[in-house]
């Protein structure tokens, strides 16, 4: 599939890429692909769907995915925008301390989405030289997307916000497309993922907050409308509270 490819690091130990693929090209599946050494995809921008062994790993706005060396996976594409991600992807030859393991997902912080953004501006711009598949472990949870109505939720929730289109949609509506009830919804959702709707629609409005915000969205009243607040004094609050930093703090440090 048409794909543009930015090098951002390249060392002894790991390789740093950006993968684009760019807008208007829908793909509803792709060519079976394994890795040669083990790799990691972080989302940067848009979503996408990995199928490995039977399962399927959705890489939305906070969801690393780990892809083991020999892995036989295939990616699904749904959305008409652009959708970019980092690879991080270990060296032939290379031994370091850690692997994939057995583990395909997990689900990262906005803090820890912050830090890495700022991480990979200071590889692109040379001015930071180490390289690692991933935050620190403590930022990592475990993800699933073993129960289907957990998976359609995620999938809605993911593909709604990614859109920042300002269209206004309700956990009720994540219900519906769960194909099951608020309630029993949210006890699945709790317990398969660690989290709460509410705090997981929160968390995928703000990844995509910093990812407008690096690209360099000047109106945040605009921003905030666009990602469902009621103000842009509300979406301030929630970067600062999750992130500890303001929008235009935010916009500074991602642009200089």
């Amino acid at each position: 599939m048409p794909q543009e490819r930015i090098l951002y690091a390249d060392t002894a130990a790991w390789r740093v890429e950006r993968v684009v693929r760019p807008a208007g090209v829908v793909h509803a599946g792709s060519t079976v692909y394994q890795v040669a050494t083990p790799r990691w995809v972080f989302p940067v921008s848009g979503v996408s769907e990995f199928h490995i062994e039977g399962r399927q790993v959705l890489l939305d706005g906070l969801t690393v995915v780990a892809l083991p060396t020999g892995l036989p996976y295939r990616v699904h594409e749904w959305q008409a925008t652009e959708r970019s991600h980092m690879v991080v992807s270990m060296q032939p030859g290379s031994t370091p301390a850690s692997g994939p393991g057995q583990a395909l997902a997990w689900s990262l912080s906005p803090r820890a989405l912050w830090q890495l953004r700022l991480h990979w501006r200071a590889l692109a711009q040379g001015r930071e030289q180490t390289v690692g598949p991933m935050p620190a472990p403590a930022a990592l949870g475990g993800s699933s997307m073993a129960h289907a109505a957990v998976a359609r939720a995620r999938r809605f929730m993911a593909t709604r916000t990614a859109a920042a289109d300002g269209l206004r949609w309700s956990l009720h509506d994540v219900a519906d497309a769960a194909c099951c009830s608020y309630f029993h919804l949210a006890r699945l959702f709790r317990a398969h993922t660690g989290l709460g709707l509410h705090a997981y629609r929160e968390q995928l409005r703000l990844a995509v907050a910093l990812q407008r915000l690096e690209e360099g969205e000047g109106d945040l009243a605009a921003l905030a409308h666009d990602l469902g607040y009621s103000s842009q004094s509300h979406l301030g609050t929630a970067l600062r509270r999750e992130v500890g930093v303001t929008p235009a703090q935010a916009r500074q440090a991602l642009r200089g």
